[in-house]
């Protein structure tokens, strides 16, 4: 029997920068966990919040036995300082993975390639038009010709991953439907999603057994007396845990290649295959609830 996924989490430095954090990789690696340190450096911008590589460094040091990996400090628009805090955090004693933004000139990826980068992070994905995105990731995937794998920060287009091997993903997408009342459902064996509105009674009397299905009650979702956003949560990280094991199922194992740099190997860990879905998320209390939802299916797949 395959032993069941970890849960598994990206949590941005720009969120839990704070000593409360340390309590709470404790708590999530009682399950055990995954848990992707990323700078946030984007939602620093839209906080007003000043990131340092000094600060950065000293919280990848402070963390690093709990987190499997962390990212560079990297800076959108700038792939030259992005590579120079690339550097920065390696004489620090870090092995952060590297980032590459679409739009940066191709010569930056052929040069983390040639320094021996074999898993490397994809940013500014977001806000692009879909066609754009699916078009880029094609020739990102034909220059590396198998000598790297992927992450992909933010990426939750369907078509994208159904196409292209990635190694690991992040999405936040997760947690927008439950934060507007939808709940998004994910049946492995069509391989489609479905959307149901909160308090659509008829919905979810049609969609009950696949709410069941993701260990929820349809009732929980009937009315504003008996919404339930712990259910909600539970629901929606069921949903894209399921999601993940058919994405896996779809390309096979995907290994990183044996390199000098790899931020998962660094310190003696093993990289286990992928696909890894992160689920990203600015509060520890929907980390929680999506953990009880986690825990569940490992349960089952125990069973």
């Amino acid at each position: 029997m395959t032993p069941p996924q970890p849960f598994k989490a990206l949590c941005s430095y720009a969120y839990f920068r704070t000593p409360i954090f340390t309590s709470f990789l404790e708590e999530l690696h009682v399950g055990p966990a995954q848990v992707f340190g990323d700078s946030g450096a984007h939602s620093a911008r839209t906080l007003g919040i000043t990131l340092t590589i000094p600060d950065y460094a000293a919280w990848c040091h402070q963390h690093g036995h709990r987190l499997t990996l962390y990212a560079n400090l990297d800076v959108i628009g700038a792939p030259e300082a992005t590579w120079r805090n690339q550097k920065e955090l390696e004489a620090r004693g870090l092995e952060p993975i590297p980032v590459f933004h679409t739009g940066e000139p191709w010569a930056y990826l052929e040069r983390y390639l040639d320094e021996g980068y074999t898993y490397i992070a994809l940013g500014k994905l977001l806000g692009n038009p879909v066609p754009d995105v699916l078009a880029w990731l094609d020739k990102v995937f034909k220059i590396t010709r198998g000598r790297a794998v992927f992450h992909g920060f933010g990426l939750t287009v369907d078509r994208a991953l159904r196409e292209f091997p990635f190694y690991s993903v992040d999405s936040s997408t997760w947690g927008s439907g439950f934060r507007f009342g939808v709940i998004h459902l994910f049946d492995a064996a069509s391989g489609r999603w479905t959307r149901v509105h909160q308090r659509d009674r008829q919905a979810l009397l049609q969609h009950r057994d696949l709410i069941r299905a993701h260990h929820a009650d349809p009732l929980a979702f009937a009315s504003k007396a008996t919404q339930d956003n712990t259910a909600a949560a539970v629901t929606a990280a069921v949903a894209w845990r399921r999601y993940e094991a058919y994405i896996r199922a779809r390309h096979g194992p995907v290994a990183i290649p044996p390199g000098p740099h790899n931020p998962v190997t660094w310190g003696g860990a093993t990289a286990a295959p992928g696909l890894h879905l992160y689920l990203a998320e600015s509060t520890t209390t929907n980390l929680r609830r999506a953990v009880t939802g986690v825990h569940t299916l490992q349960q089952e797949a125990r069973a």
